[in-house]
């Protein structure tokens, strides 16, 4: 596993993870995906207001994230900045329940609440993005997948507004493959004379040695 930057521009960016994710998608959210994936900033741009994501309806919402080579995850700081309109006390997410792995892929509203999350994180009002959680090794190894269900805000404003999320831990340099394995059927020496023609079988000492 690796800790180093990818980013040519912010090549001392240890909150590097945002460089290795493939895609993400938001649930009840107003803004689009671009805007989704542009709350993954370097760490350097994390005052950065802008982009940043509303919910729609409540203040519940669901990012999902999926890398592009297993992560394990070591810290997290999620963080509303503040803007003329909002200063992000009030609409700043007040917690965190994170799911990971293919069996939190199709995740959605519908009953998300009584399931058992790998681990729920208590946020605090963070306009500076420097204060972090410590994520639990045995969820956030080896991920592939990752789920942020952020189910209310700290001042029961009408909408959670979330600017920057933060991850921070090793990557590895091995893509996600499918296996392309062949496989070479060999003839049952009983089946015929030409069967054990083929495989050399037919004279003595066939499979005694290589020649040179």
């Amino acid at each position: 596993m690796c800790t180093c930057s990818h980013d040519e521009e912010w090549p001392e960016d240890t909150w590097n993870l945002y460089q290795h994710i493939e895609r993400v998608e938001g649930l009840n959210i107003l803004q689009d995906e671009a805007a989704v994936g542009g709350i993954f900033k370097p760490h350097g741009k994390r005052l950065d207001p802008t982009p940043f994501v509303e919910s729609d309806a409540d203040q519940e919402l669901i990012v999902k994230i999926w890398f592009a080579a297993p992560v394990n995850i070591r810290r997290m700081i999620v963080a509303t900045i503040p803007t003329e309109e909002d200063d992000g006390r009030d609409s700043h997410p007040s917690t965190v329940r994170c799911f990971t792995g293919p069996t939190a892929e199709p995740l959605s509203f519908d009953g998300i609440e009584d399931l058992q999350p790998g681990q729920s994180m208590d946020l605090a009002i963070n306009p500076e993005a420097e204060a972090f959680s410590q994520c639990a090794p045995k969820t956030f190894t080896q991920v592939n997948f990752l789920l942020l269900h952020f189910p209310q805000n700290h001042g029961d404003a009408e909408r959670t507004r979330i600017s920057y999320i933060g991850l921070q831990g090793e990557h590895s340099h091995a893509k996600r493959q499918a296996v392309d394995a062949k496989y070479e059927l060999v003839p049952n020496a009983e089946d015929s004379a030409e069967a054990q023609k083929m495989l050399g079988l037919d004279k003595v000492g066939g499979l005694g040695r290589m020649q040179g």
